[in-house]
């Protein structure tokens, strides 16, 4: 049997789900394979690397992480153990001491619950660990090659096979490739650049200036001294981030008490301030009420919903593509309200379009005076979430019905991919709908926003900017602006820093990646577009496989995660126990078809040879 040689660019998560259905596949069918990896770092982990402070969370609950195919979801089964992050965690011997985890075996500290966030380093740890065992667990007829480089350029043979070029000019080539580049970074904005250029020109006269547009890794942010005033743009998970590391990160400690945690400064922290479009923090996750893979049960907003408005709008339209206000904003509304209702206990509850605008645009019609005005509603508001967090997500009206949007995922997705709402729909989702539920039902633990509000009461933070704020220059004092207008008068606030806490899009014209501006150049992929509107990505079709200049999918090769965020949807959230996650079944489909371009290229080969044997026997016949 001939070997295949299959390359995986890029090993973190996305690349170890495809690692580990390769290896199930080789084990089940007994393929000789050679497994190329290119990755810089170690396998595995991919940004979540296990050297880093323990103060940065991951923001789900460990026990709802695995790495790991449900039961029965996948063709072959896994060929090693399959714990999840909460129980390995437990079988290393990790106990919680205060907020801190360590390896202690069986005894002192507390146990890990099912409640747990667990810190980003142990996530790093995990998928290491899982990298570990699958390559362990290799059939002998696998040979695994890893590379710790950057793939800088790709180009196809006429056969399909591909040849990637790795930074160091080395060459590989191989017959099959998993392009799972994972998050990229993208070249500065105008406004980036100016905002940069002004921290560089003027730092002589201000030596606290800095403006830092990228927060990983985190120990950029050391280079900000304590007298500083620190703004951070966005008020979601990376913030909380940028905030752990300049409080804890620097000596800081929370204490609890009889009235909530108190913050206890160390003295080194900057004075920070919070600034986004709506100036509100995310909303925090409910206490888990509803076990490993307890979900919402939609009876309105379902995928067989979603394809009946399909047929329909075909029928009416000629067109399958939908609206998302128009058609499919209603059902979300109705299952929505069914949820809220169901936890209230009464049918007593807001209209369906009142409760939709409280819970996923708390500030639409609000208008605040002063900034003092917007602090005390800031306050309250986080304070009222609280409450309902602690309630839990299915006690909670609110964190019930919120909890709908993270539970229907799987039915936004069919909705909204590959060209399922129309243009201008898909615009509007993206920039309106999606940040708003990704505030209301994928914020942070609520232990988080108990600190937020530690450190508001503590000073260490004060709200210094409103809802519309921007950022402007002061060329006289060589500071930032912050900048809002209220009802009662635009008010301005100097600062030193600006820290740019938000994750990047994909967006393949601008990205820095030299392998996908190569592969730009070479016509091999191109932007995804929705008629006229470009959210992002690569396009593929639906088998996963990147379409090239003109339209062709690529032979041999498919592409997987943030690289197809825009074609696809929510592509980055790792898989669950128990359930069908997204990330293997995309693996999975992958892999299989693979698997299958692997048996016909098998059946052609005897062919082949026969043709060439019968060629060679008439030309000796002719002699």
């Amino acid at each position: 049997m001939k070997r295949t040689s299959i390359t995986i660019i890029g090993m973190g998560p996305r690349g170890l789900s495809v690692f580990e259905r390769l290896a199930a596949l080789a084990l089940h069918r007994q393929l000789l394979l050679d497994l190329i990896l290119i990755e810089p770092g170690e396998c595995g982990p991919g940004v979540h690397v296990a050297r880093q402070p323990q103060h940065l969370l991951i923001n789900t609950l460990a026990s709802q992480v695995t790495m790991f195919p449900a039961a029965g979801a996948v063709r072959h089964a896994p060929v090693c153990a399959t714990p999840s992050l909460t129980v390995w965690a437990r079988q290393m011997g990790y106990r919680r001491v205060g907020d801190r985890y360590y390896r202690l075996g069986s005894s002192g500290g507390h146990d890990i619950g099912e409640a747990d966030y667990l810190p980003r380093s142990l996530l790093g740890e995990y998928l290491a660990w899982v990298y570990q065992q699958v390559a362990a667990a290799l059939p002998a007829g696998v040979a695994v090659t890893h590379h710790r480089q950057r793939a800088v350029d790709l180009s196809q043979r006429l056969d399909g096979s591909s040849v990637i070029e790795l930074e160091s000019g080395y060459v590989v080539t191989s017959d099959f490739v998993f392009l799972t580049t994972g998050h990229g970074s993208n070249l500065p904005s105008d406004l980036d650049a100016w905002l940069g250029k002004f921290a560089q020109d003027h730092a002589r006269y201000n030596s606290r200036l800095g403006f830092v547009r990228q927060v990983y890794p985190m120990e950029q942010l050391s280079r900000i001294s304590a007298d500083a005033r620190v703004a951070i743009q966005g008020l979601g998970l990376s913030a909380h981030d940028v905030i752990a590391e300049l409080t804890v990160g620097r000596g800081g400690e929370f204490v609890a008490g009889p009235e909530g945690l108190r913050y206890l400064p160390s003295g080194r922290e900057p004075q920070l301030t919070l600034c986004s479009r709506n100036c509100l923090p995310y909303a925090a996750r409910g206490v888990n009420q509803k076990g490993l893979d307890g979900r919402h049960q939609a009876r309105h907003f379902t995928v067989d919903a979603v394809e009946a408005l399909r047929r329909q709008a075909l029928i009416a339209r000629g067109s399958s593509q939908l609206d998302f206000d128009r058609e499919l904003l209603p059902l979300l509304k109705r299952e929505i309200a069914d949820a809220y209702r169901t936890a209230a206990a009464t049918l007593d509850a807001p209209d369906e379009d009142t409760l939709l605008a409280d819970l996923l645009f708390p500030l639409q019609d609000r208008q605040f005076a002063t900034l003092a005005e917007f602090r005390r509603y800031f306050r309250d508001w986080l304070q009222a979430d609280l409450a309902e967090a602690r309630l839990g997500n299915l006690a909670s009206p609110t964190k019930a019905a919120t909890d709908v949007l993270r539970d229907v995922r799987a039915t936004l997705q069919s909705a909204i991919e590959h060209g399922g709402l129309t243009p201008a729909s898909h615009r509007k989702f993206l920039n309106v709908y999606h940040p708003a539920i990704n505030r209301a039902a994928f914020g942070p633990p609520l232990r988080r926003n108990e600190e937020l509000l530690a450190l508001l009461d503590a000073g260490v933070i004060t709200l210094q900017a409103g809802p519309g704020n921007r950022i402007d220059i002061d060329e006289t004092e060589s500071t930032y602006l912050l900048t809002t207008k209220f009802s009662g008068g635009a008010e301005q606030h100097p600062v030193d820093v600006v820290v740019i806490a938000r994750l990047e899009p994909f967006v393949p014209e601008t990205d820095t990646s030299l392998l996908i501006r190569n592969m730009l150049k070479r016509g091999l992929v191109r932007p995804y577009y929705n008629g006229v509107f470009h959210p992002g990505g690569i396009d593929i079709n639906r088998a996963g496989q990147p379409l090239d200049a003109g339209g062709a999918a690529l032979a041999n090769l498919w592409a997987l995660g943030y690289l197809t965020e825009g074609a696809h949807y929510y592509t980055h959230a790792l898989p669950r126990p128990q359930l069908r996650s997204r990330q293997v079944w995309d693996a999975e489909q992958c892999v299989m078809a693979l698997a299958a371009k692997m048996a016909e290229n098998q059946r052609r080969s005897p062919r082949k040879r026969a043709a060439a044997s019968a060629q060679k026997h008439d030309t000796l016949q002719s002699n």
